[in-house]
């Protein structure tokens, strides 16, 4: 909320000064001052106004790229909720997702102050809706690479050694990554990122750069460069110094430390000697650089320089893909007909002649028992093994079990494919397993011989001769089963890295269908993952 100064008591200030200067030019220039500075906090502010409207007006027709320079204008003139509000939205429109998302974080913040909290929850719910299709951007500098001075930038500005390895949001389109370090030859790499796209850029060890010149050494190491001087003829300890240095106390060459004339532990580069890599200046066994053999810079190895390429997408394309997670949900098992124990004790009769009856033994090929629906709480957990076949693609297998209570189980699994879209994965899955259930029992039945059928009436099946009581209650009835199921994963958390930790925390469910030899089988489970990719 703006905030004038009083105007009468500034301009009556300065003009009292200005009437006793002594000189006429005094008091004219001390009139102007005054007017000016009276009008300037009022002027800015019509200023910053007019420049939000034609802002405005050309968002309205489309000319984002005239209209956002204007509205920041503005926003820098006279510091506004309203202007950030319009400006967050340029840049939106603009497809500048990282800043238009800052931009409403800082939104909500400014409106929290204020005690606007309508303008708060709208800043919010427009960052969110931002928010999955940030792109971001991993940055990482391996140990190997990150010598003495070492400076990576984004765009031209400095990227923090703190958030080197961490995802950062960034806006979609081109940009450009660099480092550079003293005595090393500089690298940069271009990024094309898109919206929700993910990426790692991996910096690999800077090159020496021969050409330049090494750094001179401080006045107060003189007196060790003299005892360095005389003590060339020491054998076997370098041609400079005792110990592993070259020129110098401790493993520095030209001075004491560790660094001589460069970055790291050498004098010009990063190894432990006085010119090269090794311990000793110019040494015949630890030495990097003698008389007669010259050091070379050090070249990045071809492992590091595949993982400098700003292609890459480290856990995403072509790399191996692992969820594990727990699920909990209901278990509907619809299996009317099926076998349990031991049946041989039962027996059943059907006719055989017009005068004769047979009393026939059950087994499970000619008796079944029928079973009521069965529906119970289940808990258990699942599996996804595969490959990344793109960033938004998955392929592979997925395992499904667990525990229905009060008895039951679930084992099934087969081929699956997940697909994202933003915050979402969308996945199927073809199932193949076997169901168990604990039902009641409604009875036992036996099967009529076909060439029989006739002489039963056309009964294909009767009832088993059964004492009273002497059926279970209940039984546990299991089948192979055939079908498939649905994915719908949310992304709680997503944290892609560099490591093998990289991935994102799912809450997902799996409403599944399946046919059983004799039913059907329903399940609906949900549950917390992390897929590792």
């Amino acid at each position: 909320m703006l905030s004038f100064p009083r105007r009468p008591l500034r301009v009556g200030l300065l003009r009292e000064a200005a009437r006793r200067a002594r000189s006429p030019w005094a008091r004219i220039a001390g009139a102007a001052l005054a007017l000016s500075l009276a009008v300037s906090p009022g002027a800015a502010f019509a200023q910053a106004s007019a420049l939000l409207d034609e802002g405005k007006a050309l968002m309205k027709k489309g000319k984002l790229a005239e209209a956002c320079p204007k509205i920041e204008e503005s926003y820098r003139l006279s510091p506004r909720s309203a202007t950030l509000l319009a400006l967050a939205t340029c840049h939106e429109k603009q497809g500048k997702l990282a800043t238009a998302w800052s931009e409403y974080i800082d939104l909500s913040a400014a409106a929290r102050k204020e005690g606007n909290k309508r303008l708060e929850a709208d800043a919010k719910a427009r960052g969110a809706r931002l928010e999955p299709r940030l792109p971001r951007l991993t940055v990482s500098v391996p140990r190997a690479a990150a010598v003495e001075g070492l400076e990576v930038t984004l765009d031209g500005a400095p990227v923090d050694s703190a958030s080197w390895g961490q995802a950062r949001p960034i806006d979609p389109g081109e940009h450009k990554v660099s480092a550079s370090a003293p005595g090393r030859k500089k690298w940069e790499a271009a990024v094309s990122i898109k919206r929700g796209e993910r990426k790692a850029v991996a910096v690999p060890a800077l090159a020496k750069d021969g050409s330049a010149a090494p750094e001179p050494a401080p006045a107060e190491e003189a007196p060790a460069k003299e005892a360095a001087a005389a003590a060339t003829t020491a054998p076997d300890k370098g041609p400079a110094g005792e110990g592993k240095g070259a020129a110098g106390a401790g493993k520095g060459a030209a001075g004491a430390g560790k660094g001589a004339a460069g970055a790291g532990k050498g004098a010009a580069g990063t190894g432990k000697g006085a010119a090269g890599a090794g311990k000793g200046a110019a040494a015949t066994e630890p030495a990097a650089a003698g008389p007669e053999e010259d050091a070379q810079p050090e070249e990045p190895s071809a492992a590091e320089e595949a993982e400098a390429s700003p292609g890459a997408s480290p856990k995403h394309a072509g790399s191996f893909v692992l969820e594990v997670g727990a699920a909990g949900g209901a278990l509907i098992g619809l299996i009317d007909s099926g076998s349990f124990g031991d049946l041989s004790t039962y027996s059943y009769s059907y006719n055989i002649l017009p005068e004769g009856e047979l009393i026939a033994p059950c087994n499970d090929e000619v008796c079944h028992a029928s079973f009521e629906p069965a529906i119970g709480p289940f808990a258990g957990g699942q599996a996804f093994v595969g490959v990344a076949l793109s960033e938004r693609l998955h392929l592979g297998a997925r395992v499904l079990g667990g525990y229905r209570f009060g008895g039951g189980y679930l084992a099934v699994g087969g081929p699956s494919a997940s697909l994202r879209f933003g915050r979402l994965w969308l996945g199927l899955t073809g199932l193949v397993g076997v169901v168990g259930q604990d039902a009641k029992v409604t009875g036992v039945k036996g099967e009529i011989p076909s060439e029989l059928v006739d002489r039963n009436y056309g009964r294909t099946e009767v009832d088993v001769n059964a004492r009273e009581g002497s059926l279970p209650e209940t039984a546990l009835v299991e089948t192979l089963a055939f079908g498939g199921s649905v994915e719908v994963s949310l992304v709680l958390a997503d944290l892609p890295s560099s490591s093998w930790t990289s991935g994102a925390l799912l809450l997902s469910a799996w409403p599944t269908f399946m046919k059983g030899l004799d039913g059907f089988v329903i399940a609906a489970p949900v549950g917390l993952g992390y897929r590792f990719y």
